[in-house]
Formats: structure tokens, sequence, C-alpha cells
């Protein structure tokens, strides 16, 4: 019962059975793979990673750092065109007031130096007019102005000067990042109630932080957090926005999702690679379905499109990585914004040098660059947020660089050393701080080119990536992930337009029991090889399917539940084959054993389809035999001896049989039937039935002499006491009939008791031929014109008459079998051919001859009954000739 519905319930338990086991770490694995034959992410130039790396750190000190270092670094970000920039960077307390040694110890003191020293020498030279007469009193009110003039920009520098001895460096970073304007920062929403600075603040959060035009429609999957940590409320209340950047990883480590929104109460807040890029997108309508996330018209470089971003059946979403490392994304080193600041107070300082010693006189109309850049500074400082006051910022720190470059590449060295000549140390004095000034600007000219290059019009996401941080994850590319990449990648993904998905579990499932279903229904109509075969196949059909499927449509279809159902409906099935089939070889091999070759039992077994139940029509041969007189040899023994004697010749002769390959069909009695050519079909049934009846005459032969000499059998001493006693001839003789044809073959007989036989007019003549030796007097074996015309010349026979046998109104012609072709002496293939020509002068009514030429043979072969049966009938025929009609046909009349 199991096995007749097995190919049902396997597959149905299989895949209940999966159903009920989560593959999550499994299907989590196989996602990866399938994600490395999917092309790689097409990255957008406008996305940039500004990395906290190893160089950084090496040259600015151990991060963190003070938040002005970055705070500058935007600032140069966005007058080298960045439009966005976000930070993959927590500021969740403040910082205490920072004071610089090495600025007090190093930059101050000169920068107070030069200041005073400018004073000095502006009223040095007010006093030397005086003293000289070349200042006229009309003239004292216009000097008087210069002087104050002079002084006051001294006072205002050195004022700037000092107050970077001591600053509120949270209230500069949020100075920075108001006037950057788009700068956004990072929240982290938390399963704890954690506070987030009293009611007022949460209010700013909704209000200021939390996404604004968004609309939910059956949204069920957003997690609803209970705490949110916001950044300190300076740089928050500054910044242009905030975003979460919560990305915990699956429980194997890696990073593979994220959710692109989440709530704190009933409030939305975006991811931080959302709330950034919806900005320069046109802040389109967020719509938050189950099934996915749309931005309503957003605008990608000037075309207005839905953007549907999918939500996996968790409600995250699934991360398209680029195919590459890390190293290999487009990315900034901080230490490229921190060196120009760096290299551009070190080239400032030799800007005022140059002031303070009266360079700047040969600039004649042309903008003073040390001016330019200070009116950049105070434009910075003081200017409101918004109102276009980075864009004259931004002008005015271009007029300082075109200024600087007009002052240092024109003709003002060449006019400062003719004024100068003479005098080598104010020669070299010039040349040195010209030369050393233009190196300075010619490398902040490069840093400029590299980075503006870099951060055009674009965002810009500053996170860390050196090896002594630990902000890292593990990815489908990479082990040791920066994190900072997650926000360039779902960015990228967006502007692109390119996401992955996955499907409801429930497809899986029926995916799973349709596959599973299949193959059991393919594996019940097929044989063990077959079933095998196509359970390996179908496994390997399955995950070709699930790979196509999700290169082609992005989805990934859970391939762990189908194919671990597909595979233990395979091993299940075809462990129940297995055994179900090794009971059924033991059967068919206890069975078939008694009557078929062990080699027969083989082909059999490994293919049952051989055996052909029921009846079947093939050509065959056929083999009879019989003990002659064993009527009368079972009156001279006991039934038990009779038993054993027939034992021992039964066996030796079926195991002649079947070593020939033949079929034992039964035993009557003494009688073998036997069959040649099935249940395995084979070409040279002919030849080794007549192989058998030979075989079988020459043991025969054997087990006479065993019986008849002294000693030889003791398992026969009672046969030998009684029939050499009795019988005057060898106790055993076999008669057999051999006939090759068309036959019916199969198991024939009712469900409960059937036998494995053979039927039909060629297998009666083959029994009628066993009998016809008796009128022959054959040497016992006798075959038919039909296995004559199989077997050719590879056997010895010599032809007889043609006969009509009792039941069979067709004439057969018989052959007598005598040995094989191989075998055969000379004096047995003379004696052949010389009985040809007797027969031939018999059945040409030459009967003189045929009797002289009979004669002749009885005299070369006296034991042979045949040839002087022959020579009776030709005597018998030569003294009264046969009447016209004689056909040369014998019609016996008994079996």
């Amino acid at each position: 019962m199991l096995k007749k519905y097995a190919f049902i319930l396997v597959p149905v338990i299989a895949t209940l059975l999966c159903s009920l086991i989560f593959f999550t770490s499994l299907d989590n694995r196989v996602f990866d793979l399938f994600l490395g034959t999917v092309p790689s992410l097409t990255e957008d130039d406008s996305i940039l990673i500004i990395t906290v790396d190893d160089d950084a750190i090496a040259n600015v000190g151990i991060f963190p750092w003070t938040r002005d270092i970055l705070a500058d670094a935007i600032v140069f970000l966005r007058e080298m065109g960045a439009d966005t920039v976000a930070f993959d960077l927590s500021y969740l307390d403040r910082s205490p007031m920072r004071i610089d040694p090495e600025y007090v110890q190093n930059t101050l003191p000169g920068i107070l130096d030069n200041e005073f020293l400018s004073i000095n020498t502006s009223v040095a030279q007010v006093l030397d007019a005086f003293s000289t007469g070349s200042l006229r009193s009309s003239d004292l009110e216009e000097y008087k102005e210069q002087l104050f003039e002079h002084n006051q920009s001294a006072r205002n520098t050195i004022g700037e000067a000092v107050s970077y001895v001591s600053r509120d460096v949270d209230e500069y970073f949020a100075r920075s990042l108001a006037f950057f304007g788009k700068a956004y920062l990072t929240l982290t929403l938390t399963p704890d109630s954690s506070p987030v600075g009293g009611t007022e603040n949460l209010l700013y959060l909704k209000d200021r932080i939390a996404l604004k035009n968004i609309r939910a429609a059956g949204d069920t999957l957003t997690p609803n957090e209970a705490g949110i940590i916001p950044p300190i409320a300076p740089l928050l209340n500054s910044a242009g926005g905030a975003g979460f950047v919560n990305a915990l990883p699956d429980k194997d480590g890696y990073r593979r999702r994220i959710h692109l929104v989440q709530k704190h109460g009933d409030t939305y807040y975006g991811h931080l690679a959302l709330v950034a890029l919806r900005g320069m997108i046109g802040n389109p309508e967020i719509i938050v379905t189950n099934t996915a996330i749309t931005l309503k018209d957003a605008d990608i470089r000037g075309t207005i499109r839905d953007i549907r971003i999918p939500r996996s059946r968790d409600g995250t979403v699934l991360v398209k990585w680029p195919k590459k490392p890390f190293a290999d994304y487009k990315i900034l080193s901080s230490w490229q914004l921190i060196r120009y600041k760096q290299l551009e107070e070190e080239f400032v300082q030799n800007l005022r040098v140059m002031e303070s010693s009266g360079f700047f006189y040969y600039l004649g109309d042309t903008i003073n660059p040390l001016d330019a850049y200070t009116k950049a500074l105070h434009i910075r400082e003081e200017s409101t947020p918004g109102q276009g006051s980075f864009e004259i910022y931004q002008q005015v720190r271009h007029e300082y660089i075109e200024a600087a470059e007009t002052f240092l590449k024109g003709p003002a060295e060449t006019l400062i050393l003719e004024d100068v000549a003479g005098n080598g140390d104010l020669e070299n004095f010039v040349s040195a701080l010209f030369v050393a000034s233009r190196e300075q600007f010619d490398t902040l000219l490069d840093i400029r080119r590299t980075v503006s290059k870099k951060v055009q019009r674009g965002l810009s996401i500053i996170g860390v990536n050196a090896t002594s941080m630990t902000d890292n994850g593990i990815i489908a590319f990479e082990e040791r992930f920066p994190n900072v990449g997650i926000y360039a990648a779902v960015a990228n993904m967006i502007l692109a337009g390119e996401f992955l998905d996955d499907i409801p579990y429930i497809v899986s499932l029926l995916i799973a029991l349709t596959l599973s279903l299949g193959l059991g229904i393919l594996i019940h109509r097929l044989d063990v090889g077959k079933s095998i075969a196509a359970g390996i196949l179908a496994m390997a059909l399955s995950a070709v399917f699930f790979l196509l499927f999700f290169i082609i449509t992005k989805r990934y279809l859970g391939v762990a539940v189908p194919f671990i159902s597909v595979t233990l409906t395979f091993l299940s099935l075809s462990a129940i084959n297995f055994f179900s089939t090794v009971r059924e070889k033991s059967f068919l091999r206890s069975a078939f054993s008694r009557y078929l070759a062990p080699q027969v039992i083989e082909e059999i077994l490994l293919d049952p389809s051989k055996l052909n139940l029921g009846g079947e029509e093939r050509k065959m041969t056929a083999l009879f035999t019989d003990i002659q007189g064993f009527s009368t040899i079972s009156e001279y023994l006991s039934p038990v001896d009779l038993v054993s004697l027939l034992n021992i010749y039964l066996t030796n002769m079926s195991n002649i049989i079947l070593e020939n390959r033949g079929t034992v069909d039964k035993y009557e009695g003494d009688a073998i039937i036997a069959f040649f050519g099935a249940p395995v079909h084979m070409e040279e049934h002919a030849a080794l039935a007549c192989r058998t009846a030979i075989q079988i005459k020459k043991a025969e032969t054997r087990l006479n002499q065993q019986i008849l000499d002294e000693g030889t059998s003791p398992l026969l001493p009672f046969t030998r006491l009684v029939l050499d006693k009795t019988l005057n001839s060898p106790p055993l003789f076999t008669r057999i009939g051999i006939n090759t044809g068309d036959m019916i073959v199969g198991n024939m007989g009712t469900p409960d008791k059937m036998n494995y036989t053979i039927m039909g007019h060629s297998v009666n003549l083959a029994a009628r031929l066993e009998g016809v030796n008796k009128q022959f007097n054959t040497g016992g074996i006798l075959i038919s014109e039909y296995t004559k015309k199989e077997i050719g010349d590879k056997f010895v026979t010599r032809r007889l008459d043609r006969v009509r046998v009792v039941g069979i109104n067709s004439a057969v012609q018989l052959y007598e079998l005598l040995e094989e072709q191989e075998q055969a002496p000379t004096k047995l293939m003379d004696f052949v051919q010389n009985w040809e020509k007797a027969l031939l002068l018999y059945e040409n009514r030459q009967f003189f001859e045929a009797k002289n030429l009979f004669k002749t043979l009885t005299e070369e072969a006296p034991d042979d009954p045949v040839a002087q049966l022959y020579l009776d009938w030709s005597e018998q025929y030569f003294n009264s000739p046969p009447g016209p009609d004689w056909d040369r046909v014998y019609t016996l009349t008994q079996k």
C-alpha cells in the first residue's frame, strides 16, 4: 500500500516537512551566489564616498577628530560644487571648547608678529615723512585715515587669529552645516524607549526631521521603534535634515537588506541615503505599501518618473551590491579636504608676510588676494544661512583664487626684484617666498581640480573605512566591507532604478509541492536507473530554473524549500525503490533460480523489462527430454532410491541447461521441458539448445559409467547393484527433441497461481520429436529442419526422413544431432558425407545402391541402429518397391 501511493505521499510529506523548517540561512547564501550572476549595479557619477581612511588618520591624528576639521572640509566641498553631504557619523554628545596648542605655539605668534610689524611699518613711514618734510600739513588728514584703516585691518586679523585659540567647535560645526545647506546627519532608532531630549525635541523631530509628503497605503511591514536618538540639538537644528542608519545584518552576519523607512510612533523617518538623495531628485512624494516604496514624479536629471522600490516579504529592501571591492568604489580621502585647509593656512600666512613686506604695492588696481580671503571668512562667519550667502562666499573665494594666481604668476616678482636689486638678502628672501608660495598655490589648484571633478552637483557621503575602525560588515563580495558603502549602494540603486526583490513564501511552498509531485510521478513511471537519472536531472533543472528566474526578473524565488523538497522526495523515493527492488530481486532470484541460468537472472534483474509478464510471441527454441524405459527402471528401485536417482539425474541435466542460459520450464517425472530465448532474448538460442543436448548426452554417459562401475559413485551403490543385474543396456538413455519457431512465452495461469512457460505449435513439435527418436532408433537427439536452418554448419547432423507426427499435419524434415562441428572427428565427418549419399540414393528410389551403401555404413558403425533401420527399409523397398505416390514422408501414429 505504501509503495503503491508513495509517489504521492512522499512529495506531500517532504513539502510539509520543509514548510515547518525555515532555511533562511541557506536561502541567504544561495541569494549571495545568485547575486554574482546578475550584472553589477550601475553606479552614478554623482555619488561619492568621502572616507576617514588610514591616510587621513595618519596625517590628522586619532579619530574622532574635533568637529571643526570636518566643518571646514564640508564648506570646501560645497565650494567645489557638492550638492549634498551626508554624515555616516554620530554626534550624540557636545564637544569641549577647543584650544589648539600647536596653533598657539606655531601659527599665532607669526600672525601677531606680522600684524604688529605692519603697524610699526606704517607708523614709521608717517614719522619719516614728517622728519623729511615730505608730508605736508594738507596731507595729514589723509595719512591719518590710512593709518587708522591699516590698524583696524590688523586688529581684525589679530582678533580672528586669537578667536581660533579657543573655539566652541559644536557651534562652529553647526554654522558650517547651516552654511552648507543640504547637510544631513544620522538618527538612531532603537527598540528601547530612549529619551529624545524632552517633548520639545520630539516635536522638533516630528516637525523638521520626519519625512514629509509621505503616504501609507496598507503598510503593515514598516517597523515601529520605541526610541529615537538624534544628534545634539545645535547640530540637528543647523542641518538640512537627518536619516536613520539602522542596518542590522542577517543572522549569519552578512548585510543584504535595509529598511528604507521606519516609524517612531505614527511618524515615518527615512534612511539616511533616502533622506539625503530625496532633495537631489525633486523631493518626490513617497507612497509606502507592503510591496513597494514609490517615489512619485522623481526628477532624475530632468526626466520625471516614478521610482518603485520593491520591498521584500519582511518589508526590507534587498541591496544590490556592486560586484567589486570597496576600494574600487568612487572614493575620495578626507585627507584631501583637510590637507587643502592646512595648506591654505600656510599659503595665507605667506600672503600676510608679503603684505607686511609691502609686496602688494605692486598689485596696482588688482584685488588684494589676502583681502579677498579675509572677506570670504567674514561672509562665512557672519552671513545668514540661505538668502544666497553661499553663492556670495563662493564668488569671493573665486576672486581670491584669481587674485592670488594673478599676483604669483604675473610681473610682481620681477618688479620687486628690480627694486631690491643689489641687496642679496632681500633678493633671496623675495625669490624664496615667491617660489614657496607658488608651489603651495599650485598644489591647492591641483586639489581643487581633483575634488571639483569628483563632487560636482553630487551627493557626498562621509564615513570611516580605516583599518583601525570597527564600522565594517560582511557582504557577498567582501568580508570586511566598510558600512559607509551601504549608503552609496542604496543611492545608486534609486538613481539607476535597479532593484532586487523576493517572492512570498507561499509561492516557494507551492512550487516545492508541484516539483516534488512531478518528480514523484516521474520516478513512479521509470525503472530504478532511469528514476535516479531523472531525479538528478530534476534537481539540476530546478536549480537552473531558479537561477534563470532570478537573472531575468531580479526576484529571488526561495530556492531552499523547493530544492530540499525535491531532493528529499528523490532520496526517499529512491530509498523506497531501492529496498523494494532489493526485495523484488531477492524474490526473483529465488523464484527463477530454479529454472533460469544465473547469467539470465542477472540480466533480468538489471533490466526487468526483459521479463514481459503475460503472453508474448517470440521466436525461440524448445527442448524436450525423456528417459527411455524409466518406468521399467522404477520397478526395480524403492521409492526412496528412485527419487535419489532422479534428483541426481535432473540436477546434472538442469545445470547444463542453465549453464547454456536456458530456462527450465518444468519437470514431468523424468522428463525435462526447457526453452532458450526467453525471458532474455538471445540470437543464438537454437545453437545453445543444440549444445545443451550434446552436453546432456555426454553427461548421461558419465552418469551411466558411475552407476555401472564398482565404487565410482558412492551415491549410487543401490542403483548399480540393482540395475546392473536386471538391465542389459545402460540404465539411463535420454531422448531429446528440439524445435525452433514462434512460441508464446510468459506467466500463464491465475493471479494467485501462475507459471512462466511456453505454448504453441512449435512447442508441440519439439515434444513430438522427442518421441520420434524411438521410431528411428537414434542416438538420442532429433532436431527439426527449422532448428537446422538456425544453427547452419555449427553442428554435425545427419539428415533423416520427413515425417508427419501425431497432431501435426505438416511434414517436417528430421535431423539427428551428432556433435559440435569444432569437436567432431574426421571419421564422423566422413561417415556423415557417406550417409548423405546413401540417403539421396534411397530418396531417388535407387534402393539397391542405397542398400549396399547403408550396409557399408552399418559395418563401419555396427552400434548405429539408425543405419541398420535404413538398411532394412532399403531391402524392403528393393524387394517390394513403393507405389508411384510415395512422397518419402512417414506418418507416425504414436507419440
